[in-house]
């Protein structure tokens, strides 16, 4: 769950590092440039989303459905809504998951998480070198519509197992889809109904414990 939640974050924050690059490509600088115009008054966001998971050994689907909150920068309420609820708090600091049915919720070091995880230091290191990206990574415009912009990122170290197909909405400059690829399984991920600058309080990024739940610190 936690890990895909990583990559489900990943997703939400690409927009922001998108906006601070520049690829040598004038028809994709351009496309960018328009990009972080249209965000740069993005304060916050919410939406829907729906995430399904593909291992490719088994063959197995999970699916799951749900509800975000994402403040700039580091703040993330997620509300999974099926197939049982679930609910994630990340302040920057620490990640808080809370299932309901278990009575028990677990907390740990944010940075703690991402470190000491190969898949996800490969992963976070896209979002957190923004500056190096062009160094680090291809990426290429695949495909352009009426509607929407199909990115293609490949990691150029061939160590980083992984790849990532993003598309942007027109409209509103925001992700609509991603596929997240590492060769052992597939994260599909579709995002609507965005509402944007709803001004939330960071109180709706900390998790506060209902009776008899019990809180785990690791």
């Amino acid at each position: 769950m936690r890990k895909n939640i990583l990559i489900f974050l990943t997703v939400l924050i690409t927009f922001f590092v998108f906006a601070d690059c520049s690829f040598g490509d004038d028809n994709i600088d351009m496309i960018l440039s328009n990009i972080e115009k249209k965000n740069s008054s993005v304060k916050d966001m919410q939406a829907n989303y729906s995430q399904t998971v593909t291992y490719f050994s088994t063959n197995e689907k999970t699916k799951t459905e749900g509800i975000f909150k994402h403040k700039k920068q580091d703040y993330i309420n997620l509300i999974q809504l099926s197939p049982e609820r679930q609910y994630v708090y990340i302040d920057g600091k620490t990640i808080t998951t809370y299932v309901p049915a278990n009575k028990q919720a677990i907390v740990e070091k944010w940075k703690n998480v991402v470190e000491n995880d190969v898949m996800l230091t490969s992963v976070f290191k896209f979002s957190k070198n923004f500056k190096l990206l062009k160094k680090d990574y291809d990426i290429e415009l695949q495909n352009e519509t009426n509607v929407d912009y199909s990115f293609l990122i490949i990691p150029k170290d061939k160590k980083e197992k992984w790849s990532m197909r993003i598309t942007i909405n027109k409209a509103n400059s925001l992700v609509s889809a991603s596929s997240f690829n590492n060769g052992n399984f597939k994260v599909d991920i579709e995002i609507k109904n965005y509402k944007i600058n709803n001004n939330f309080s960071n109180d709706v990024f900390k998790f506060s414990a209902p009776k008899n739940v019990e809180v785990i610190e690791l």
